[in-house]
């Protein structure tokens, strides 16, 4: 099986050579267009944030927040972890499932309930969500909301993701980081989100070469989003609608993009992906239903996304048909028997 993946990892990046040799203009183009976004928007947006969310974070690790408890039981996290939570609300992908997976690997999680907490334990953070997203809306309350729709819809995801009977664990608490420390930790993350952020906007270019054009504006920036967050964020500006900017802005950031789930497998190595991508999925449905329903106290009603009963019944189906499903697989259990995806 390794053999046969090696193989498949070597003919499709002899693929993607090749593709970027026949069309290097736009290979060009395209980096290029990715470092001056990262220049002018990512390092600026996100490098400070980063540097205070390091400090916030290292002092938070291992803490036991009284506050934190009943949320704790909700989501069924183990006492004594609730901590990973708000890390992973606080210091944003993929930050979250790198705790989470240093928990495990010193012993202090098992591994169904590293698994479990991938699913609704990394999230877009307020360094993200505030740098990149406040220049689009001219209601400052818009990042608040979505902030918080994030933090609500990832809570439910973890009561509905499958759980095991309550533990206790003892995570080890963080020393905390000077600011100095802090400044390199900053860097390093800015320097490898830029990285990732130039590569999928080479692969964004070719889409946009070969078959972006034939789709709606609205679905290319979505689509962009869901490959890449950050370069999906820079596109909503080109959306006029503050309505629309803000549903797919709350889809985008739910998701992460496949460049975070990317990020996501390279930092929990020896772990796996568990219940991420199940649980951004689930989370990613639940976002879009609440930034529809809470449009109302952001717009007027020639900015808002008209929610009909259609759509409503039809949102309503696809979240019910998408918990069915994964039930179906094992993957969900509401009653009775306890049940795994040994799989995952």
């Amino acid at each position: 099986m390794k053999h046969r993946r090696k193989w498949i990892r070597g003919i499709a990046a002899g693929c993607a050579m090749l593709v970027m040799i026949l069309d290097t203009r736009t290979a060009v183009i395209s980096a290029r267009e990715g470092v001056l976004l990262c220049l002018n928007t990512v390092v600026p947006s996100l490098f400070p944030f980063f540097v205070i969310s390091g400090v916030v974070s290292s002092c938070l690790l291992g803490q036991n927040f009284l506050f934190l408890q009943p949320l704790g039981r909700l989501c069924n996290i183990p006492k004594g972890a609730e901590s990973l939570l708000l890390l992973g609300f606080l210091a944003g992908y993929p930050v979250g499932a790198q705790m989470i997976t240093q928990a495990y690997l010193d012993g202090r999680l098992s591994s169904r309930a590293a698994k479990r907490m991938l699913g609704f334990c990394s999230n877009a953070g307020p360094a993200f969500i505030f740098g990149m997203l406040s220049p689009l809306f001219a209601s400052q309350k818009a990042p608040w909301i979505l902030w918080a729709i994030l933090i609500v819809s990832a809570l439910i995801t973890g009561l509905i993701l499958p759980t095991e009977e309550a533990t206790s664990v003892q995570i080890s608490r963080g020393a905390g980081i000077t600011f100095p420390a802090a400044l390199q930790k900053a860097l390093k993350a800015t320097a490898g989100v830029c990285a990732w952020v130039i590569l999928f906007r080479v692969v964004i270019g070719f889409c946009n070469r070969w078959f972006f054009w034939l789709i709606p504006a609205a679905m290319q920036i979505l689509l962009s989003g869901l490959l890449e967050l950050a370069n999906g964020c820079v596109l909503l500006q080109n959306i006029s609608r503050e309505g629309t900017r803000f549903l797919l802005a709350g889809a985008m950031l739910s998701f992460g993009g496949l460049c975070v789930g990317m990020q996501t497998i390279s930092v929990t190595e020896g772990l796996g992906t568990g219940w991420y991508f199940p649980g951004k999925v689930l989370q990613t449905c639940l976002t879009v239903l609440f930034s529809l329903l809470l449009q109302p106290l952001l717009f007027t009603k020639s900015e808002m996304v008209a929610l009909t009963p259609t759509v409503l019944i039809c949102l309503m189906l696809l979240l019910c048909l998408l918990i069915f499903a994964l039930r179906r697989k094992k993957v969900v259990a509401f009653s009775g028997r306890l049940l795994y995806n040994t799989g995952n």
